[in-house]
């Protein structure tokens, strides 16, 4: 075993060695033999020389030969090359001598070699080496005889020419093995053309010339090519042999080729062309689409070769002269050209094919070209086809086929077309000329190709205008024209399509002259028409799909491309249609609408008329548009914006930097552009809110857009100045002028161009000033705090960049803003001065910010009844100076006037009241005042008191038309106190000023008050101005706590005179006559200002009787206004009170009134505002915490109303407290005997009672009679439509938000009833459960909820705060259905248990789970926790819980009976029933315990119960049977579980007693009526 190892080895070694020796050998023979070729390139032979020099270096010519033998191809192949390196530097190596004695050893016989060599060489890489070798020894023969003619030395001597011959056509045969035909193709045509004459014998068959067989096995080398290119470079090689042949001169020419030869050879050519034609594949790319590319030009240029020999008649030697006629005719070209097979590949080829002849060829028609009835017969052929197909069109490459067979032999040559007909073509035929050509297949084929072959439409245009212009005389040529276009217009052909056909036609601008027509300009304009009516019409907001006024005719395709076309965009020099329809155009474009619904402005540019005229008008080249004309184009352009305006301004250099020639149209066209933004902004705008927006956006960007092109634009230059605002004023347009401004502002880059246009000179500051008074909100304007009257005021001072940017600019608005208010007032202009009065106090506030906040000053003054012994306060020593202190005493002795004993640091105690102290070491409220805004202050507030106060200043003898100056005068003084400020004091000060005026004023209504009958007016007047002055702000800021304060006016006179005025006129006070109303509600803004300052209960308790009385006049009609400025007043009157210590609002009838007459306002009002509600929300709040019992009363009285109210969004907050206090509040008083059941719950409760039997009829009756006596019959309906609306149908979609929230709010409503029912009586809870259960109202507000609840709350959330009367705000129906779902399982967890097994839609019920697993169960028991722990019945029974163990335990001491119940709670109760555990009861039989266990679960599961009203059932049921008394034997309990009776029916035969209602039940449910226990028929008799 050892030794076959061994052997096996070294066997492996050897046979490693031995392939390396071998490839060391291959080495080294290589390399000598490239080495010799190097040397003979190195060291070629002398031209002269007999021999070579370095002959000597070079092996025998047997060892040459032996390696052209050899095995090896590599060996073989490079010594082709060292041979044919001999041929071409060293020829004596290679050419026989002239002598054969001088033949030398190294002298290699390729002669005798080379055919041998072509027959055994079988490697594909080697044979190009070879022919080479081949070619270029053939040719060192051909130039030596060239050179000497009368050398002897003659190739064709030494080699036998018939075997070469056999020997090349046998490898071309064999493709030459595979080898690449592209590198020895082309070496084919030297070899064949330096053949000698002869013939090669094929046995019996004709002999053939050498050339001939040799291309013979050239085309049968075709189907041994390895891939298409192969076989296209030796069809290549084929065509070029056979061109060559039969193209050869006759002094060349072989006697040895006869007409059969000659025929041969065109057959060849033809078969190379119907192969390329039908089997040459043809992909359009790659190396296969080059080859054939090749090919193909290799046969156009030969074909065209061809045709030109053939008509020269001095060569009739010829092979092509020979067999034209067989070449060119019937059996020949036609045949090849009629056989090829119609597909698209075949046509891409003819396509091709054509195209290069037409190149090659002279000129661009050959009427005399033999190939010309080849081509008519293939057009006719193409016609033919088509028209056997199904839409009688060509294809794509059909057409382009006809095109060039057109451009080739011209279009007379073509026609008339013989067209063959039936089935006998030869003797059925028509003629088709070329007019009928054109109207008939020319425009069917165009409308087919225009939906399935659109690339070839160009191509169907372009043959149409090669046949119009061979069309003579030019009259005609133009009808027809004409006709093909009106019949293509006729068909609705698609504008793309003609677009595309007129591009294509006027690719050659000296053809425009045949394009132009009547009918293209009819077109054009009708094309024209129909576009401009669908753009507006887009742009036309009260336009809808499918009016009746759409057009009826609707053109298909691209419009833009056809207007393109129409004016020349491609070609700027081919305008193709008349100027006439130019005109027409921009007439079409620039048509003005004064309609307010066409807006045109469009960002996306798709007015394609507009573009193609502008794009024409941008040319310098033609005149055909004036310079009007280009105006109206480019404005119209700027109207619309977007991409046409872009590309205008850049086409026509419309920027600032234009230079000076554009100058002149840019002038023009800003002027232009600001006349039109001037007349559209002064147009009354739209009624349409939406459309309004859409216009003012419009509008603002053209203005942009004007503003881009101009030097040194400006609002005045917008059509924006004080003219406008004035007419902004007149006709309350003030929301257009603001949405114009701030889509304008919004669209300006920057807020320092914004600030330009508005702010930068005094010019554009008093227009700034004209604009903020006009965009003032001036409707409902008492009905809306200031802040929202100034809305739009604040949007665009945001927009500008803020105030803190304004700073240096609204002092001087300021003082312009004085200036035009003081001009309005001494003018009379009584109807502006509320906007411009506003703003006037806005601009104010930008200056100094508010002085006082909305409640600082309440922050730091202090309340005597809220100050206690050890209080640390501040002492107020002087103005502006206050120190530290200590409360040390308060003294009652002069009750309710409080005063206090303070201890100041190092300072003795002192004496002081309420008024002397504060809260705050500086006062938060006011500003502090730094020199630079002192001084501003101190102008403003001079310049105003100059200008606007002192010189309207109200005295007796005023004029009563004065009003309004009056009061525009009073509330500058409001403006000057509470946001300028007053800085100086003393005499001359405008303090001073201040005071001196307002106690002149308030001396004169004291004097009016006491001649009051006389002066009616100007006391209403006087007061009125006094209130405005004092901080009311009707059209200027309110302030916050008054100006009598920091005034430090006196008003006890006046209060005693209104106070006296009251007591003793009012008889006189109750007319309702206007001057009577008018001085009612100048008394309320007095009182809204001045009552803070009202000290003393009795003048407390005297003005509550005031306002009562102003009530019943004010309130008679409801109107907003009144009842907004009434409240105020209340408002005022609740701070005073709560701050007064010998008040109270508890036992105020007054003040019971005065809310019942609010109240009774507020649900019968219909026209109100927002501001109007909270001011009235902020009334309820205060005695809804305050005095519920005022709230209350007035909710008892309106109650019904206010479930209406609960529809409208404005009043739903509002109306809910109002209910809810109702709710929780509600206790019946009415006996049942007395209760009415509402007439629509009879109707229902008839059908109800259908089916049951007497006692359960009587039973319902009960439990609905128990429900009308807790629920109003307002609620009973409400509760009944929720359950059939609900139950029936309702969906999200079905019914509106307003609705479903009125409806969950409502259902809130009633479980607040349903518990404080329950509370009272828990038989109250099962009765009026039985009536919800037959309404289905759970089941359908469970839905209803479900639908819009959040059920993903967290556990710590407060889902209840939606509807806590501490929050003011709106109540959301997402968060109260999320609350109406709580409380619903809540309250009534049996109904919600029973609709969850039953009727929960299943995708619902996971998320349910998971609400009341997580929130409604643990929240749940600990409010029962709550409530138990709270609960005083339980008597000698101790209860206990815990929400975390989830249980609760009572015990109760019986005698020596120790009971004990333990009640677990389920996570997921109530959808899940309780455990009661009873086992720790001791000294009772388990029988009774488990019979306890089940009344408390019967409780609890099926009866709504509470964990209380369970607890206390049962300690009821235990007394009892201690007591004595048997349970019912059907129930087991005592006391009926949902009745508490007593059992009441006792059997006459086993003497049992059974509850009444337990007895029918089991009658029911038995089917009989035998007694539960003895079974015999009932005979009972009812017992106590």
């Amino acid at each position: 075993m050892k030794t076959t190892k061994s052997a096996d080895a070294a066997a492996g070694v050897a046979e490693s060695e031995r392939e390396e020796m071998e490839e060391r050998y291959e080495r080294v023979v290589l390399s000598v033999l490239m080495g010799l070729g190097s040397l003979v390139e190195c060291e070629p032979e002398n031209e002269n020389s007999q021999q070579y020099a370095a002959v000597d270096a070079f092996p025998d010519s047997s060892s040459v030969v032996r390696m052209m033998q050899s095995s090896r191809g590599s060996f073989r192949r490079e010594t082709y090359n060292l041979v044919g390196k001999f041929c071409q530097f060293a020829p004596s190596l290679v050419l026989p001598p002239g002598n054969e004695t001088e033949r030398s050893s190294k002298l290699i016989s390729l002669a005798t070699l080379i055919p041998n060599l072509l027959a055994s060489e079988k490697d594909p890489s080697n044979f190009v080496s070879l022919l080479e070798l081949i070619l270029t020894y053939v040719s060192l023969f051909r130039g030596r005889e060239s050179a000497e003619s009368t050398s002897n030395t003659n190739l064709w001597e030494s080699m036998d020419p018939s075997a070469f011959t056999k020997a090349l056509s046998k490898a071309l045969r064999r493709a030459c093995c595979g080898a690449p035909a592209t590198y020895w193709g082309p070496m084919i045509l030297p070899m064949v053309a330096s053949l000698p004459q002869g013939e090669v014998e094929k046995g019996d068959k004709t002999d053939h010339p050498f050339p001939l067989v040799v291309v013979e096995g050239l085309w049968e080398g075709r189907k041994s090519a390895v891939g298409a290119m192969d076989t296209s470079a030796i069809l290549s090689s084929v065509a070029e042999c056979v061109t060559y042949l039969m193209l050869r001169r006759p002094k060349d020419s072989d006697t040895t080729f006869t007409t059969e030869s000659w025929t041969a050879c065109g057959q060849l050519f033809l078969d190379c062309l119907s192969y390329f034609l039908n089997e040459a594949p043809y992909s359009g790319f790659g190396p296969g689409a080059s080859s054939l590319d090749e090919l193909c030009t290799t046969i156009a240029r030969d074909l065209i070769r061809l045709d030109a020999a053939s008509f020269d008649d001095g060569t009739t030697d010829r092979g092509i002269t020979q067999i034209q006629s067989f070449f060119w005719n019937h059996n020949g070209m036609q045949k090849t050209l009629l056989l090829a097979k119609r597909e698209r590949q075949t046509n891409l080829k003819l396509i091709r094919l054509m195209s290069i002849i037409i190149s090659l060829t002279p000129n661009a028609e050959q009427p005399s070209s033999h190939l010309l009835p080849s081509l008519k017969a293939l057009f006719s052929e193409i016609l033919v086809s088509s028209d056997a197909r199904g839409n009688k069109s060509c294809t794509k490459e059909e057409v382009e086929l006809i095109l060039k067979i057109i451009q080739f032999c011209g279009a007379q040559t073509l026609f008339p077309i013989q067209k063959a007909i039936g089935v006998h073509p030869d003797t059925n035929q028509t003629s088709l000329s070329l007019e009928e050509f054109c109207v008939n297949n020319l425009i069917r084929w165009i409308l087919i190709h225009a939906t399935t072959a659109p690339a070839a439409i160009p191509t169907d245009f372009n043959i149409g205008k090669l046949l119009l212009l061979s069309i003579r005389p030019l009259h005609q040529q133009r009808q027809v024209w004409e006709t093909i276009l009106r019949e293509l217009i006729k068909s609705f052909c698609d504008v793309s399509t003609l677009a595309t056909g007129l591009c294509a036609m006027a690719s050659d601008s000296d053809d425009i002259d045949l394009i132009r027509c009547r009918a293209l300009d009819q077109f054009a304009n009708e094309l024209g028409n129909i576009f401009m009516d669908n753009f507006r019409r887009s742009h036309d907001l009260s336009h809808q799909p499918g009016d009746t006024d759409d057009p009826a005719v609707s053109y298909q395709g691209d419009m833009s491309l056809f207007f393109n076309s129409c004016v020349g965009i491609f070609d700027r020099k081919s305008i193709l249609v008349s100027s006439s329809v130019i005109k027409q155009w921009v007439d079409l474009c620039c048509y003005e609408s004064k309609s307010d619904r066409l807006i045109l402005d469009d960002d996306e540019g798709s007015n394609s008329l507009l573009k193609a005229l502008l794009l024409l008008g941008s040319s310098s080249e033609n005149g055909v548009l004036t310079r009007d004309e280009l105006v109206k184009l480019v404005i119209q352009s700027w109207v619309e914006g977007g991409k046409i305006w872009q590309q205008a301004v850049k086409n026509y250099h419309l920027t600032v930097e234009s230079g000076n020639e554009e100058r002149l149209l840019r002038d023009q066209i800003i002027s232009a552009a600001a006349l039109s933004l001037r007349e559209d902004i002064r147009r009354k705008p739209p009624s349409d809110h939406a459309v309004m927006e859409l216009t003012c956006q419009a509008w603002s960007k053209k203005a942009v857009r004007l503003l881009e092109i101009s030097e040194s634009g400006s609002l005045q230059s917008l059509g924006i100045d004080m003219d406008l605002c004035e007419k902004i004023r007149q006709r309350n347009d003030e929301e257009f002028l603001f949405l114009n401004l701030m889509y304008l502002l919004h669209s300006v880059d920057s807020y320092i161009r914004c600030r330009e246009l508005l702010l930068s000179g005094s010019e554009n500051q008093e227009l700034f000033v004209n604009i903020n008074s006009s965009i003032v909100d001036r409707e409902n304007a008492l009905l809306q705090p200031f802040q929202d009257r100034t809305q739009r005021n604040t949007q665009l001072i945001e927009t500008l960049g803020g105030p803190s940017e304004l700073t240096e600019y609204v002092q001087n608005c300021v003082v312009q803003c004085v200036d035009l208010l003081a001009c309005h007032m001494k003018a009379d202009k009584e109807n502006d001065c509320d906007q411009i009065l506003t703003a006037l106090s806005y601009l104010v506030s930008l200056l100094f910010p508010s002085k006082w906040s909305s409640d600082s000053g309440c922050k730091d003054s202090i309340v005597a009844k809220d100050v206690k012994e050890g209080d640390t306060v501040w002492y107020e020593k002087a103005e502006g100076v206050r120190v530290k202190a200590t409360i040390v005493k308060v003294h009652t002795d002069d009750f309710p006037n409080l005063y206090f004993t303070i201890k100041e640091e190092n300072s003795p105690e002192r004496q002081t009241v309420a008024n002397r102290l504060r809260r705050n070491h500086v006062d938060s409220s006011e500003v502090r005042l730094n020199e630079n805004t002192a001084t501003s202050r101190e102008y403003l507030g001079r310049y105003m008191i100059d200008h606007l106060v002192r010189p309207f200043v109200p005295t007796l003898h005023s004029q009563a038309d004065l009003c309004v100056q009056h009061e525009v005068s009073a509330e500058c003084i409001n403006i000057v106190l509470s946001q300028i400020g007053m800085l100086s004091v003393g005499i001359g000060s405008v303090r001073y000023e201040i005071f001196q005026i307002l106690s002149s004023v308030k001396s004169c209504f004291c004097e009016v008050i006491r001649n009051f009958d006389q002066h009616l007016e100007q006391a209403s007047s006087v007061l009125r101005y006094m209130a405005l002055a004092m901080g009311y702000g009707r059209f200027t800021k309110s302030s916050a706590r008054g100006n009598l304060v920091d005034l430090k006016l006196s008003t006890d006179e006046m209060f005693t005179c209104l106070l006296d005025l009251y007591d003793d006129h009012s008889a006189s006070l109750k007319e309702r006559t206007a001057h009577m109303k008018s001085f009612h509600v100048s008394v309320a803004m007095w009182l809204a200002v001045a009552t803070n300052e009202a000290r003393g209960g009795d003048i407390l308790r005297r003005l509550s009787g005031m306002i009562s009385f102003m009530c019943d006049v004010l309130l008679s009609d409801q109107d907003g206004d009144s009842s907004m400025i009434l409240m105020k007043a209340i408002i005022a009157f609740q701070v005073a009170s709560k701050n007064c210590m010998d008040y109270s609002s508890v036992d105020s009838i007054h003040e019971k009134y005065v809310f019942q007459k609010i109240t009774h306002c507020f649900v019968n009002i219909l026209k109100t505002s927002t501001f109007w509600v909270e001011t009235y929300a902020s009334i309820l709040k205060y005695y809804a915490k305050e005095v519920p019992g005022t709230a209350l009363h007035a909710a008892n009285i309106f109650s019904n109303d206010l479930y209406e109210c609960l529809k409208f969004p404005m009043k739903r907050w509002c109306a809910f407290q109002l209910l809810m206090l109702h709710a929780k509040a509600f206790t019946t008083i009415i006996s049942m005997e007395d209760v009415v059941i509402p007439s629509d719950t009879e109707v229902f409760l008839s059908e109800w009672k259908a089916g049951l039997d007497e006692e359960e009829a009587t039973e319902l009756e009960g439990d609905v009679r128990v429900a009308a006596a807790w629920l109003s019959g307002t609620m009973m309906t409400h509760i009944q439509d929720i359950g059939r609306c609900t139950s029936s149908s309702l969906t999200p979609e079905s019914e509106c938000y307003t609705l479903k929230l009125s409806e969950i709010l409502v259902w809130m409503l009633f479980l607040e009833i349903f518990d404080n029912a329950g509370a009272v009586d828990m038989r109250n809870r099962s009765s009026i459960s039985a009536f919800l259960q037959k309404t289905k109202a759970t089941g359908a507000i469970m839905i209803l909820s479900l639908q819009e609840a959040d059920l993903d709350v967290g556990r710590k959330e407060n889902i209840f705060e939606c509807i806590n009367p501490d929050f003011n705000s709106d109540l959301v129906l997402r968060e109260v259905a999320t609350l109406a779902v709580f409380r619903t399982i809540e309250s009534l967890p049996t109904l919600v248990k029973s609709w969850f097994h039953d009727d929960c839609p299943r995708y619902s019920q996971q998320k349910l789970i998971t609400f009341v697993e997580n929130k409604v169960a643990p929240e749940t028991l600990q409010r029962e926790l709550v409530r138990i722990k709270d609960a005083t019945s339980f008597g000698d029974m101790s209860v206990s819980g815990s929400a975390v163990s989830r249980e609760v335990v009572a015990t109760y001491q019986q005698d020596e009976c120790q009971l004990s119940v333990t009640i677990r709670i389920p996570s997921t109760f109530p959808l899940r029933n309780v455990e009661v555990d009873c086992q720790k009861t001791l000294g009772i039989a388990e029988k009774r315990w488990r019979r306890w266990a089940l009344n408390i679960m019967m409780m609890l599961n099926n009866q709504d119960g509470s964990i209380l009203d369970a607890l206390l059932l049962w300690k009821e049921n235990v007394d009892k049977e201690f007591d004595g008394v048997e349970p019912c034997p059907v129930c087991y309990s005592v006391l009926c579980i949902k009745t508490h009776s007593m059992p009441n029916l006792q059997c006459k035969t086993c003497n049992n007693r059974f509850h009444s209602l337990c007895l029918h039940k089991w009658f029911q449910s038995s089917g009989k009526s035998n007694c539960v226990l003895c079974q015999q028929p009932w005979s009972g008799i009812k017992v106590a």
